[in-house]
């Protein structure tokens, strides 16, 4: 199967490598696709069709990644990102991949996936001007193999979760079955940045608009399995951005989805939060994480969690 989706791939960045050499990588591939139906045009390079066949998940973790990051990969798997790190929760990981313009580290890829099962990529760039073409893709493979699941989280790898709090404390409580359900850290009143040199510059063609609709920090948003379908179904309609947060935003506006602001307001962290053991007891978000403190951290939280 895996000879199969490793010809697929050559394939792909053939084209790549024809079509892309005079524009830059990152822009050229999708310079006519503006309109969201673009979104759909993907093709799954490395799938886990069967990762929900025999269970329902309680929560699925959709984690953006590049093909380098392993040491990240790696102590997420062995922390805060372990299936089994809740007790009596399903948990389901998944790690979401676009290709590289060189093909470098398919080989890889394909046997750590092969190792964990924890590995989803299409053959679109790996760029950060497509990352929210990775969260589509891991919303569309939640609405395609795993729509059963009750909630479903999109976070980073330099993002430390603290599943444990995230499940027993925010969503353990919530009403059976729950839907339309959207949490994170609340952004409310941003407005586009039109300074070119800004890493969060938007043109006046990708947004029109003087405001975006109240949207939630990609480091880490939370929502009811519903919304995944839900989301997608909007993406027909809703013109694309590279901003992902904003653009789900704007899906969830779409489809009537008001966001509900996590109780207390210090649940999610867009920053670093100095770490303490009773501190990060009672947070579910910390950014800016290198790949040791996610192992480091989630052992200590771990031998101290009764004593706070």
């Amino acid at each position: 199967a895996y000879r199969k989706l490793s010809c697929l791939y050559i394939l792909h960045i053939f084209q790549y490598l024809n079509t892309d050499l005079k524009l830059p990588p990152e822009n050229e591939k999708f310079e006519n696709k503006t309109t969201s139906t673009s979104t759909q045009s993907f093709t799954f390079i490395i799938n886990e069709e069967e990762k929900c066949k025999d269970k329902t998940p309680f929560l699925v973790l959709l984690i953006p990644t590049r093909a380098a990051e392993i040491q990240h990969r790696n102590s997420i798997q062995k922390s805060w990102g372990n299936e089994a790190a809740v007790p009596g929760a399903d948990i389901v990981r998944l790690f979401m991949l676009g290709v590289e313009t060189t093909g470098a580290n398919e080989d890889l890829l394909l046997r750590e996936s092969e190792r964990y099962h924890d590995i989803i990529q299409q053959d679109f760039l790996d760029t950060y001007n497509n990352l929210t073409l990775k969260t589509l893709m891991g919303l569309r493979w939640v609405a395609s193999y795993c729509s059963g699941t009750r909630f479903a989280m999109k976070t980073d790898t330099d993002v430390f979760v603290n599943t444990m709090h995230l499940i027993e404390k925010l969503l353990r409580p919530l009403p059976f079955p729950t839907q339309n359900y959207f949490t994170g850290y609340l952004m409310k009143g941003n407005s586009p940045i039109r300074d070119k040199d800004s890493r969060w510059y938007v043109s006046e063609e990708e947004f029109p608009g003087e405001g975006y609709h109240p949207f939630c920090s990609g480091t880490g948003y939370v929502f009811s399995g519903d919304l995944a379908a839900k989301t997608v179904s909007a993406s027909l309609t809703i013109k694309y951005m590279h901003l992902e947060d904003v653009y789900v935003g704007l899906c969830l506006n779409a489809k009537g989805v008001d966001i509900v602001p996590p109780p207390p307001d210090s649940l999610f962290n867009i920053h670093k939060v100095p770490f303490f053991p009773c501190v990060y007891n009672k947070i579910i978000t910390s950014h800016q994480m290198q790949p040791h403190e996610h192992i480091l951290y989630w052992k200590k939280l771990q031998e101290k969690k009764h004593m706070c």
